[in-house]
């Protein structure tokens, strides 16, 4: 089981690595605040971050039951805190932190697995309320396609996608794996922005084959590449080498980085 669990790590370790783009630091969540603050009628400002202890807390709920974990985000909402706060300071940092623990030995591979799991299913079973109040779209909408090359759908890339939703753009996920797959969506469909997640260097030789292919085969020749993952914080010149657009570090900039570019159209 020991050996199971091993050949497991990589997978999972690309599944936990990108929330750590979304996270960011305070900065970065006092933005988000800013930006989306008004999804809770009721949302007071005095209303205090979400710390390690409440996140400590969130972990733990999605050990035992999906059944606590979604009581505890709903008792969170209630108590005035956004959606996106809650997502950002709570249920990214709470799966990064399971993955703290099972590196330090105080949690097991099978319940930090079942823990994030659980927090998947909540982001999707709570994406109705996220989206509640979603940025009105206007006239066509942009539209972003979201691919993770060489590695199944993850909690950070399905976080991402709903914020661009939230954003007002359309978004649709690339399941498989194969870059003539993708290549082929981009081709016979229109996308304003292509999103490639980068989370291991074994990514990185088809991805480097298949951009050329992807500008060339198009169905928009103005098509932004955005890069993100783990991958891009120790080496941010991969945007550069591997000749896309631009990066962005959290989900929220993200969304305002490719408003900015398609808005650009250069």
């Amino acid at each position: 089981m020991l050996d199971a669990a091993v050949k497991r790590l990589p997978r999972f370790l690309m599944d936990i690595a990108p929330i750590q783009r979304l996270i960011g630091g305070p900065g970065r969540l006092r933005l988000v605040a800013d930006a989306y603050s008004g999804d809770h009628p009721g949302r007071e400002r005095a209303v205090p971050a979400l710390g390690t202890a409440a996140c400590a807390e969130l972990a733990h709920a999605a050990v035992r039951s999906q059944t606590e974990t979604m009581a505890l985000l709903r008792a969170w909402h209630d108590q005035g805190r956004s959606w996106p706060d809650i997502y950002l300071q709570g249920i990214g940092p709470a799966a990064c932190l399971t993955g703290s623990w099972w590196e330090a030995d105080r949690m097991d591979f099978a319940s930090v697995s079942v823990a994030v799991a659980r927090l998947q299913v909540a982001v999707c079973e709570l994406s109705p309320e996220f989206l509640l109040n979603a940025r009105p779209v206007s006239g066509a909408p942009k539209r972003l396609l979201q691919v993770n090359p060489g590695c199944q759908h993850t909690l950070g890339s399905l976080m991402a996608a709903e914020f661009f939703r939230l954003g007002g753009w359309a978004v649709q996920v690339a399941q498989s794996l194969e870059p003539a797959e993708w290549v082929d969506s981009i081709a016979s469909d229109w996308f304003d922005v292509v999103g490639l997640g980068l989370a291991i260097e074994a990514q990185l030789p088809a991805l480097q084959a298949a951009l050329p292919r992807l500008r060339s085969a198009s169905a928009n020749p103005g098509i932004k590449v955005m890069l993100g993952g783990p991958l891009l914080q120790q080496r941010p010149e991969l945007v550069r080498a591997l000749g896309a657009d631009f990066s962005a570090s959290s989900a929220d900039e993200a969304v305002a980085l490719a408003d900015r570019w398609v808005a650009l159209g250069i």
